[in-house]
């Protein structure tokens, strides 16, 4: 386990492996990033031990961590699903020695307190970070049938922003939240995708742009004239560090634009702003509803709609399909057969009496 030696800010290992002592800093403040260190020097001192192939669930979770998950723009949320696994699991368990029974019951205890889907992405978690040992270490891994493992996913409901919603939204909403808000009514994509996003990911000659989505993957978007026209003026951060943003923010205190945080911070001023405005039942991925039951509105076209919001598979997209069944149902309402120019007492007892007596 990291430990902080006495003056020295950053945590340390100090373990041994067939009575060689490995140590040294990790160079980090943070706890769980140090424990991620210290799993990966204990993957590297095996390796130079000619110690090969068994591997434990906290060294499992590090590494994949080291190699995989820091880089994407998830990344808090699997610091947490470590936790939650290690909580549950003994650290040094042996990945080789774990079962589909041992993630079934696990997975009772998430049902305990988690939603579904929630659940079902800690597990997916543990199983990827398991799988990347023994593809990219040589680990013995075991036969896990995740298919037994996983639970059904409550149905997500579709929350729509009316138009007179929107409008009261922004006269609320702080003015440099307005192009980061509009932006996710504009390409329906999600609140970390957006706050990932930098400037090498706009192409504006191709009219394309990249963002790094669920699943390690990469997802392209269009751009239209009003995304280019949204992007051109936005401003730049006044921090180097921070100019490769493309969503910032102004710090209040000291005038500086920031990337946008997951929490805290101007977040407060959204859910005030919704308090303000009488918005009710609204989260920020209610935008990305919103774009998608507004595009299949327009287009008639759920493929489309499936691509543009850069769904695995059609039957996700399925879920904004009341747009179509709306429309058929005012379609209806509008139509008739006995069309009031072609029979202008058409349902009346006159008319009745008339088409009674053609008949005999």
């Amino acid at each position: 386990m990291p430990f902080k030696p006495k003056n020295s800010r950053f945590y340390h290992y100090d373990f041994q492996i067939r009575g060689r002592r490995f140590h040294g800093s990790c160079g980090t403040e943070d706890h769980e990033e140090a424990k991620s260190v210290e799993a990966n020097a204990r993957v590297a001192a095996k390796a130079q031990q000619g110690r090969k192939g068994r591997y434990t669930v906290s060294e499992a979770l590090g590494t994949y961590y080291r190699d995989v998950s820091q880089h994407q723009s998830y990344a808090p949320s699997t610091i947490g699903y470590g936790r939650t696994v290690l909580a549950h699991f003994k650290p040094a368990t042996l990945i080789d020695t774990m079962t589909t029974g041992d993630l079934i019951g696990f997975m009772a205890t998430l049902r305990g307190r988690l939603a579904n889907g929630s659940a079902n992405r800690i597990i997916e978690y543990l199983a990827r970070s398991i799988k990347h040992m023994g593809k990219a270490y040589g680990a013995q891994t075991p036969d896990l049938d995740l298919s037994a493992v996983k639970v059904p996913e409550e149905q997500e409901r579709v929350r729509e922003l009316t138009f007179d919603e929107q409008r009261r939204l922004f006269e609320y909403l702080r003015p440099d939240l307005h192009p980061f808000v509009k932006f996710a009514l504009l390409t329906g994509k999600r609140n970390a995708e957006i706050r990932a996003l930098r400037w090498d990911d706009i192409n504006y000659e191709t009219k394309r742009i990249r963002f790094r989505v669920k699943g390690d993957k990469e997802h392209r978007l269009p751009m239209n004239a009003e995304i280019i026209a949204l992007l051109s003026a936005l401003p730049r951060s006044n921090t180097l560090g921070h100019r490769s943003f493309v969503f910032t923010f102004e710090d209040r205190n000291t005038g500086e634009r920031k990337p946008i945080p997951k929490t805290g911070g101007p977040w407060r001023s959204w859910t005030q702003a919704l308090t303000r405005a009488e918005i009710d039942n609204f989260r920020f991925h209610d935008l990305r509803h919103t774009f998608g039951t507004r595009m299949l509105r327009q287009t008639q076209n759920l493929k489309l709609v499936s691509k543009l919001m850069g769904h695995a598979n059609i039957e996700t997209t399925a879920r904004y399909a009341h747009v179509m069944d709306d429309d058929m149902a005012d379609a209806m309402q509008a139509f008739s057969t006995l069309s009031p120019e072609v029979f202008p007492e058409a349902g009346s007892v006159k008319h009745a009496k008339l088409l009674k007596g053609k008949k005999e």
